[in-house]
C-alpha cells in the first residue's frame, strides 16, 4: 500500500447476503484521510440486493471484493482470509451492517497507534431501532486470571447494558503483526456467536493490552439474519454452543488461531483452566 498508507487503515468486512454492506462501506471510504481501502470478504452472496452492491463495489478504487464462496457462513475464515490479503499496519475489522463515523476511526487508531500491543475495540454500538432485539439478549464475558503458568478463565454473566448501547467486542482494531502473533481467528465455531471473544481472550492470556473506545450505529435487523445460512438455529443456541468450543480448545492449550502463515513463533505454554457458568448447561471434563 505504500509509506504515506503506513498509518492508515485496511479495513476488512466479512459478508453474505446482506445488503448493508453498501452504506457500511461508505460510511468508512469517506474518510479518506483515515482508510487506506476496504476489503470485503464475500462467502458466496446470492441474495439480489447484496450481489447488486458488491458489483458496484468493485467498481470503485479502493474496495477489494474477494469472492470466497462456501456453505454456510464461517465469519472466522473469511476475516482470515482478509487478513491475508491486507498489506497496511494497521486493520479494522466490522461487521457489514455497521455506520462509522470519524470519531470513533480516529480514537480506535490513535490507540492502536501509540501500543504496538494492543488490540482496542469499540466502546459502545448504538441499535439504529430502539429496544432492538440485540439489546435484549442475555450476555456472556469472561475473566481472567494469570498466574505464573497458570491461567483461570471463567465464563461469567455479563452485565446490563445501559439505555439503547451495547459492546463491540467483534468490532476490533490491531496491528497486522498482532494478528498474525495471535494466528488470527479460530476457524472452529460453528454459526453467530463468540469468535471476537475468543480472540480477545487469547490475546489476554499471550500478554496484549485490551482496551475499548468510540461509538457506532448499528443498522438493527431481526435474529434471523444472524443464522440464516445455518438453518435459522436461535443466536443463544449457537453463542452458547461456541463458548463451549472455545473453552474445550482453550483446555487443550490451543492458544493460536487458524490463519494460514508460513512462520509461527509459538506463544508460552500455559495450564489452561476453565469455569463455566450453571446456564451454559456443561460441565468441562
Amino acid at each position: 500500500m505504500g509509506e504515506a498508507n503506513a498509518s492508515k487503515l485496511e479495513v476488512i468486512i466479512p459478508v453474505k447476503d446482506r445488503a448493508e454492506v453498501m452504506p457500511c462501506v461508505q460510511s468508512l471510504t469517506q474518510s479518506r484521510d483515515k482508510v487506506a481501502r476496504v476489503i470485503v470478504c464475500d462467502g458466496g452472496s446470492t441474495e439480489a440486493r447484496c450481489v447488486e452492491s458488491l458489483h458496484e463495489l468493485e467498481r470503485q478504487d479502493n474496495v477489494l471484493v474477494m469472492h470466497l464462496p462456501a456453505s454456510g457462513f464461517n465469519k472466522a475464515r473469511l476475516i482470515n482470509q482478509g487478513i491475508a490479503q491486507a498489506t497496511s499496519d494497521c486493520l479494522l475489522i466490522s461487521d457489514a451492517d455497521i455506520l462509522w463515523n470519524e470519531a470513533s476511526l480516529n480514537a480506535l487508531l490513535n490507540h492502536v497507534l501509540s501500543d504496538t500491543q494492543t488490540i482496542c475495540y469499540v466502546q459502545d454500538v448504538e441499535e439504529s431501532v430502539a429496544h432492538s432485539v440485540a439489546l435484549k439478549r442475555d450476555r456472556y464475558t469472561y475473566n481472567l486470571h494469570l498466574d505464573n503458568d497458570v491461567a483461570l478463565v471463567s465464563v461469567v454473566p455479563g452485565s446490563d447494558q445501559a439505555g439503547n448501547y451495547r459492546p463491540g467486542c467483534g468490532l476490533i482494531c490491531a496491528r497486522r503483526m498482532t494478528l498474525f502473533s495471535l494466528g488470527g481467528y479460530k476457524e472452529i465455531f460453528t454459526g453467530w456467536g463468540w469468535e471476537d471473544q475468543d480472540l480477545l481472550l487469547r490475546a489476554s492470556v499471550l500478554g496484549i493490552q485490551i482496551c475499548a473506545t468510540g461509538r457506532v450505529l448499528h443498522l438493527s435487523h431481526e435474529d434471523t439474519a444472524r443464522n440464516r445460512h445455518h438453518g435459522n438455529v436461535q443466536p443463544i443456541q449457537t453463542r452458547n454452543s461456541n463458548i463451549i468450543t472455545s473453552m474445550q480448545s482453550l483446555a487443550e492449550g490451543v492458544l493460536m488461531g487458524d490463519l494460514q502463515m508460513e512462520a509461527v513463533i509459538e506463544p508460552k505454554p500455559y495450564v489452561i483452566r476453565i469455569q463455566l457458568p450453571v446456564s451454559l448447561g456443561y460441565e468441562m471434563a
